[in-house]
């Protein structure tokens, strides 16, 4: 599958209207912040992305993103050990991870049990950032669709969120998933692609340089997902000033 001329038009639009670069430092969860070097983040990538190499990935790795994200009952958290998925042949990323992202996916829905979409595509994130990028119900209300009070001006997904309680959450059920995480897999990938072919350097911090995880002013589709995220959290928090 390619993007839709659809898809293309809405990506152009956005980079001309937001600037990526101040979107990617302006990321905020917990107490992780450019400005002390997302060090939450930094650490997961290392811990995970390492593991996935080692074909080691187990519950340790998947309770401590569970914990970072904050989501309620980790007690029905369980994975097999190691989590059965190859993600990386001879230190690279598997060759079928871009062209199939949605089957990664699914492969730890099936194995991760307690897990939906968004914590199964955070896991993908961490441990493959060359490829993936995670989707989460921000992202989803504001480049999906089911929040009209948040989406429709870049609408990219026909993935839909749904409020359960107080909570959003991705309905695991709907047809367009897993199909739609293949689709947002192909846009963090035709953004990165661009911003690097328009030299638009991406503000890593140093110990992300200094480890080796990124070149410089490359950015990888978890970054570029971390910048959408940063975005969407805006238009997230005006909403709730306007309440």
């Amino acid at each position: 599958m390619t993007l839709s001329h659809n898809h293309i038009d809405i990506i152009n639009r956005f980079l001309q209207e937001q600037d990526m670069p101040d979107l990617y430092r302006s990321y905020t969860w917990k107490g992780d912040t450019w400005e002390k070097g997302f060090p939450d983040l930094f650490r997961l990538e290392v811990l995970c992305s390492q593991a996935a190499e080692a074909y080691s990935l187990n519950e340790n790795h998947v309770m401590e993103i569970a914990k970072w994200g904050s989501l309620p009952n980790t007690k029905t958290i369980s994975c097999p050990d190691p989590v059965r998925i190859t993600l990386y042949i001879d230190g690279k990323p598997a060759f079928w991870l871009e062209k199939e992202p949605e089957n990664a996916v699914c492969i730890l829905g099936c194995q991760v049990s307690g897990f939906g979409p968004t914590y199964c595509s955070k896991i993908l994130h961490f441990a493959v950032p060359q490829v993936f990028g995670a989707i989460d119900t921000r992202l989803v209300r504001v480049f999906g669709t089911g929040d009209a009070d948040c989406g429709g001006r870049y609408q990219l997904l026909d993935l839909s969120v749904a409020l359960s309680g107080n909570r959003w959450q991705i309905p695991r059920d709907q047809k367009v998933w897993p199909g739609e995480y293949g689709t947002w897999i192909q846009i963090l990938n035709h953004i990165a692609r661009t911003l690097n072919s328009d030299s638009i350097l991406c503000p890593h911090p140093p110990q992300y340089l200094q480890s080796g995880l990124r070149e410089e002013g490359q950015w990888l589709p978890a970054d570029v997902e971390t910048a959408l995220f940063s975005y969407a959290s805006q238009v997230v928090k005006e909403l709730k000033d306007k309440a």
